[in-house]
């Protein structure tokens, strides 16, 4: 393969990537989040808040989410004491 073609290659790959990324951010559903009588509420607990939030916050009809903590013996654990795993709690994400 020439120095052009490597590059005309290169080029190629990069609008077929930005092309299939911004097909990708479609708009979504809007949802009337004014009336909240409908909502319920549910706590899961997934060994990583973090990857929990992010799965729940893309989904349909999902009004918020929030991370904390639940169970243990420690009152307002940091991050770091929880991640030491001697404070009892568990990462939690509440939907």
């Amino acid at each position: 393969m020439t120095k052009f073609q490597n590059q005309a290659a290169k080029f190629l790959f990069l609008i077929l990537f930005l092309t299939a990324t911004l097909l990708s951010c479609k708009s979504k559903d809007k949802i009337d989040m004014t009336n909240t009588d409908h909502l319920e509420t549910a706590t899961f607990g997934a060994g990583c808040f973090w990857c929990v939030e992010a799965i729940f916050q893309d989904l349909k009809g999902v009004h918020s989410v929030v991370s904390g903590y639940a169970g243990g013996h420690v009152e307002n654990p940091s991050y770091k004491e929880v991640c030491s795993g001697e404070t009892g709690h568990a990462e939690v994400a509440q939907i």
